[in-house]
C-alpha cells in the first residue's frame, strides 16, 4: 500500500520537515474509461493536469469523497477498483498538511454532465497511465510555483505507484 510523504526537501533539497498539524484532508486517483485511458483533469490557462479529487467532507468516507469528488469533476459515476494508499504534503513554507487517500476506479455508464454545466477551469483528457505519468513528469519540470509543485508530485507518485503494481499483477484494470 502506498504512504508516501512529500515535503520542502523533495524541491529544495535539506532535511524533511514533518508538520504534526494536518490542515486538509482530500480523496483523489485515478479514473480509467473503458478502454484503460486515464482520465486528467487539464487544470486552467497554466497547462498541467491533474487527478480527479479534491476534499473530504465533515463524516464523509474516503472512498465516498472520491466519488463524488468524479461525479463532480468529469460527470461520471464510479466504481473503485482498489485503494491506493495515502500521500502526505507537508509544506513548511505554507505551513499546511495535507493527506490524501488515493484510488483507482473505473467510470460507470454516461456522463451527466451537460457541455454548459462542466467547469470551465477544467476539461477532461483521456490518456494512457505512462502517457499521464509522462505529462507529470514534464509539468513538474516546467512549474515553478510552490503548491503547484507539490500537487504535481503527489499526482506522479500515485501514477508511478499504480503503473507499478498493475505490472506486478497485484492490481487488476482487466474488464471482467
Amino acid at each position: 500500500m502506498l504512504k508516501s510523504i512529500i515535503t520542502d526537501a523533495d524541491f529544495f533539497g535539506g532535511e524533511p520537515k514533518i508538520l504534526s498539524d494536518i490542515s486538509r484532508y482530500g480523496s483523489r486517483g485515478i479514473i480509467l474509461n473503458d478502454e484503460n485511458m486515464a482520465g486528467m483533469i487539464l487544470t486552467g490557462p497554466n497547462g498541467f493536469y491533474k487527478l480527479p479529487g479534491g476534499g473530504i467532507d465533515l463524516g464523509e468516507r474516503e472512498s465516498d469523497a472520491f466519488m463524488r469528488q468524479v461525479l463532480e469533476e468529469i460527470g461520471y459515476d464510479c466504481k473503485i477498483i482498489a485503494p491506493l494508499g495515502i500521500v502526505e504534503e507537508h509544506k513548511s513554507r505554507s505551513n499546511f498538511c495535507h493527506i490524501s487517500y488515493a484510488f483507482i476506479a473505473r467510470i460507470e455508464g454516461e456522463c451527466k454532465k451537460s457541455q454548459s454545466d462542466k467547469k470551465s477551469d477544467f476539461s477532461i483528457s483521456w490518456m494512457s497511465l505512462r502517457d499521464a505519468a509522462t505529462v507529470m513528469d514534464k509539468s513538474l519540470e516546467m512549474c515553478k510555483e510552490y503548491s503547484m509543485r507539490f500537487m504535481l508530485k503527489r499526482e506522479k507518485v500515485i501514477l508511478d505507484y499504480a503503473l507499478e503494481e498493475i505490472g506486478k499483477g497485484n492490481i487488476s484494470i482487466d474488464l471482467l
